[in-house]
């Protein structure tokens, strides 16, 4: 293979990977503290519980390497009975898009009684029942906003133990005429190289 052959797939190759991330994570990241490592407690986390009994008996931040999909640190929940939340209120855009991303484990092996929920402004968008036990698996929901602040809430339940979530994330998705000036961008860039190497 030539130099100049090898310096066209690696640019092709460049222009696919450019474009695939941004279809979806073109804009800044909405959460705050999705991966849970600013604090060893909920206190001052970004997060607001709600339906769970006490932190360290149904809730916690996992300050276990072990237990994290990302860093150190994760959200253990464990609801009895029904599920109990964590949630932000984020600034949103009108009919908007957003990809929202978590991912998800029940470390314990014991699928039964256990539930995760995930609520965008309020409406279930998400919703699990009886999570085998495994490692993390990824959870991703494409979600328009309505209004101008969208609270995202996700509900854990756990009868007997606990399911970890960790590196939480929102961005926007960007529009089909976007994503075809970006594509388009790319493709220039990509064919102005080629001129400058003699293709």
């Amino acid at each position: 293979m030539s130099v100049i052959t090898a310096l066209r797939a690696g640019l092709v190759s460049t222009v696919v990977v450019a474009v695939s991330s941004v279809a979806v994570a073109a804009g800044p990241q909405l959460v705050t503290n999705g991966s849970f490592e600013a604090t060893s407690t909920i206190a001052g986390s970004g997060w607001t519980p709600s339906g769970f009994i006490a932190e360290g008996f149904d809730f916690l931040i996992d300050t276990n390497p072990a237990d994290a999909q990302s860093g150190i640190h994760s959200f253990a929940g464990g609801a009895i009975g029904a599920p109990g939340f964590i949630s932000q209120n984020l600034m949103t855009i009108p009919g908007q898009l957003y990809d929202i991303r978590l991912w998800l484990a029940n470390f314990s092996g014991f699928a039964g009684d256990t539930e995760i929920q995930v609520r965008w402004g309020g409406q279930l968008v998400y919703d699990a029942t009886d999570i085998l036990g495994s490692g993390y698996r990824e959870i991703v929901i494409d979600r328009a906003a309505t209004t101008a602040t969208t609270t995202l809430a996700i509900g854990l339940r756990d009868d007997a133990f606990f399911l970890n979530v960790d590196s939480i994330s929102v961005r926007s998705v960007p529009e089909p005429t976007t994503l075809a000036l970006l594509l388009g961008a790319f493709c220039a860039a990509s064919l102005s190289r080629r001129r400058r190497f003699g293709a």
